[in-house]
């Protein structure tokens, strides 16, 4: 296993527990009127997200990391649109949105090169989510 894929999946072992922490201070430990689908639903989506960003090659354009972000944060304002809109708020943002960052940066994308060093930016303010 490549030294990328490594790191990749140690921020995601790293980012589970916390996720689960993180939910179970609401209430039923789903928060904010979530369900366990939805908080299936956010692990999922981020298994996802970390399983394509490993798939890819070295040297992968930036364009291809920003997509799948971009569909990432697609199945996320889908589950906080089952949700009734208010599943993913400013603490989820906090919490997801590094972790979404630090994966892109190990697979190769320079988030310095978008305002705030935040790539998400432009999609989350399209989709009207985080």
């Amino acid at each position: 296993m490549s030294l990328r894929n490594e790191r990749l999946n140690q921020i995601l072992t790293e980012a589970r527990p916390k996720i689960a922490r993180h939910w179970s201070l609401y209430d039923g430990g789903f928060g904010h009127g979530g369900t366990a689908a939805a908080v299936a639903g956010v692990d999922e989506l981020l298994v996802g997200y970390f399983g394509k960003l490993k798939d890819m090659p070295d040297g992968t354009p930036a364009t291809t990391i920003l997509h799948e972000i971009e569909m990432l944060l697609r199945g996320l304002a889908e589950v906080n649109a089952s949700c009734g809109g208010a599943y993913l708020e400013t603490d989820e943002r906090d919490l997801l949105v590094p972790i979404i960052i630090e994966a892109a940066t190990v697979a190769g994308l320079d988030a310095n090169e978008f305002k705030d060093a935040d790539p998400t930016l432009q999609f989350r303010a399209k989709l009207l989510i985080l």
